[in-house]
C-alpha cells in the first residue's frame, strides 16, 4: 500500500530539537553497514525501523529520560510511513517520561509551598490547556510538561495550585499566584503566553 499523500505539519528529522532537563532527543549520523548491524542485533531499549530501502534506529536512555537517534545517509526521512512512526514512538516516550517526573516534581513543590491537593493526574488536555484543577481539589497535568523548560513547568503547577483556594481569574487569584511564585503572575503569564505560543503546534502534533 503506498503512503499517503497528505504531508506532515512537520518533519521529524535531525534538524528537529528537543532538549529540555526531563527529557531530549539526540541525533546520531553513523555509517549505514554499522546501522545495519547496529539493528540485527536485539537489545533492551532498542526500537528498529526497517524497510529494504529504509533504515532508522531509537535506543531508550535510562529512566526514559530521551531517546538517542541513529540514522545513516541512505535513510530517507521524507518517507511519510517513518514519519509516523518516529511522531508516535517520541510521543509514547513523552507520555511514559511525564507520567513519572510530573507526580514527582509536583509533589516537591506541594513540600515546599506547604500547599496539598486532592490528587495530581496526567493526562492529555483539550488543545492549548497544559493545567486544570477541578472542584474536586484535583490538578491534571499535561504530559506536554516535559518538554518545556522546568521554570515554565513549575509556573503550570503554581497557577493550577493557586486554584485549589480561588477557583476564578479574578484579583484575587492573581494576587495569591504572586505570592507564591514572589514575582508578577499577570505579567509572568503574558510571558508564559508568548513561549507557549512558540512551542504548541509543534507539541500538539506530536502528541495527536
Amino acid at each position: 500500500m503506498a503512503d499517503r499523500k497528505i504531508e506532515p505539519l512537520f518533519w521529524i528529522n535531525p534538524n528537529f530539537r528537543l532538549q529540555f532537563p526531563y527529557f531530549s532527543i539526540k541525533w546520531y549520523l553513523i555509517d549505514h553497514q554499522v546501522l545495519v548491524q547496529e539493528a540485527m542485533q536485539g537489545g533492551r531499549g532498542k526500537m528498529v525501523y526497517q524497510t529494504q530501502k529504509n533504515l532508522m534506529m531509537m535506543m531508550l536512555r535510562d529512566n526514559h529520560s530521551g531517546l538517542d537517534l541513529l540514522y545513516s545517509e541512505n535513510t530517507q526521512f521524507e518517507n511519510l510511513r517513518l514519519q509516523s512512526w518516529l511522531r508516535i514512538n517520541i510521543r509514547d516516550q513523552i507520555v511514559i517520561r511525564a507520567e513519572e517526573v510530573l507526580p514527582q516534581r509536583f509533589h516537591q513543590i506541594e513540600t515546599i509551598k506547604h500547599i496539598k491537593a486532592k490528587g495530581v493526574r496526567v493526562k492529555k488536555l483539550r488543545k492549548g490547556v497544559l493545567g486544570q484543577c477541578n472542584s474536586f481539589k484535583i490538578i491534571s497535568l499535561s504530559p506536554l510538561l516535559v518538554i518545556f523548560p522546568t521554570d515554565f513547568l513549575d509556573m503550570v503547577i503554581l497557577h493550577e495550585m493557586a486554584h485549589l483556594k480561588y477557583m476564578h481569574h479574578r484579583k484575587t487569584f492573581w494576587a495569591y499566584l504572586s505570592q507564591l511564585i514572589n514575582d508578577d503572575a499577570k505579567q509572568q503569564n503574558e510571558l508564559r503566553n508568548v513561549v507557549l505560543s512558540k512551542y504548541i503546534g509543534l507539541y500538539e502534533f506530536l502528541m495527536k
